[in-house]
């Protein structure tokens, strides 16, 4: 059976409907929690790997020595060109990694369901949780932009798809981050009945990200 390797950081920020698309196609998934200090796994075991997001920052190696780790194992898999979705703090990773830089967003977070203009000309509203973006890396291909934060995704050759949102959220997953919405938030934010109100837009984002996933993985 393929193994999809899903990277998770923290238990609050889970792969989502990932494990949905894996489901459907026939993918054994594995886990790495990096942040547990576990010994990286064998590359060569997976077809396909998804790095989810976290509430930490690429720069904070200091706070968080296990990043190190992290950044290695991903140079590891992109020097062997496997196949990776990298979400949010996945994307920046994959970002920095390949010579873009991370950094705070200036004009504020990006909070909940958000529109954006795709590489093809339609419009996807994308539910977002960050404070941090990212300068494409060279060679990266811009598929996804809005005026409030520029890199929204971006593919690298035919081996690696990124986004700064979250295309993995769950309807379950949305509803508790309503729940953390604070005053600390400023700038492009949902309040909690904005967010709920938008639970409609959950799986127009599920299908394109499915799509996404097809083309990554299965062609």
């Amino acid at each position: 059976m393929k193994k999809l390797l899903i990277i998770q950081h923290e238990n609050d920020v889970p792969p989502g409907s990932t494990l949905d698309w894996a489901r459907l196609n026939n993918y054994d998934v594995e886990y790495w929690y990096p942040a547990e200090e576990s010994p990286a796994p064998a590359p060569e075991k997976y077809s396909a790997v998804v790095i989810c997001g976290g509430s930490m920052d690429t720069f904070e190696e200091e706070k968080f020595p296990w990043l190190q780790t992290e950044k290695k194992f991903l140079r590891t898999l992109i020097d062997r060109k496997q196949k990776i979705f990298g979400i949010c703090l996945g994307s920046q990773l994959i970002a920095e990694i390949m010579g873009g830089k991370v950094y705070i967003h200036n004009p504020g977070w990006e909070v909940g369901f958000v529109p954006l203009k795709t590489l093809d000309g339609g419009t996807l509203h994308a539910f977002h949780w960050h404070h941090c973006t990212f300068d494409l890396p060279p060679g990266a291909e811009l598929i996804a932009t809005n005026d409030f934060c520029r890199n929204q995704a971006y593919r690298l050759g035919n081996n690696i798809i990124a986004t700064q949102f979250h295309p993995e959220a769950t309807e379950e997953w949305i509803r508790e981050c309503a729940e953390e919405v604070a005053p600390k938030h400023q700038g492009q934010v949902q309040n909690k009945g904005q967010m709920l109100a938008s639970m409609n837009l959950q799986k127009p984002q599920q299908d394109w990200f499915f799509q996404q996933l097809d083309r990554l993985f299965l062609e």
